[in-house]
């Protein structure tokens, strides 16, 4: 937004956000499947593409950095399998008060 301040100059910001991708796929076990979504999001280029909508978004890419996973297994509605893992695939204690 460029407002209407004479002091005022034009500034070009990279905000490095991240973006949460929900990835199918099929494996053993929890360590197989976050390997094939990192296979599947950075094998090949990123298949996702993000779409500036405003004048002033001049660019839009993909940070190539992962803060953390959540693997859920399907047919779990509870989410009583549901883990959290750190950037490198190692597993995060619970929220506090959880087992």
């Amino acid at each position: 937004m460029v407002g209407s301040n004479p002091k005022a100059r034009k500034h070009s910001v990279h905000v490095y956000a991240v973006v949460r991708i929900k990835v199918a796929v099929e494996a053993v076990g929890h360590q197989d499947a976050m390997t094939k979504a990192d296979a599947e999001l950075f094998g090949n280029g990123l298949p996702v593409r993000l779409i500036p909508n405003t004048a002033a978004i001049l660019d839009a890419e993909f940070a190539d950095e992962v803060a953390g996973y959540l693997v859920d297994e399907e047919g779990d509605p509870e989410y009583l399998n549901s883990r959290s893992y750190d950037w490198n695939h190692r597993k995060e204690p619970p929220p506090h008060g959880e087992a």
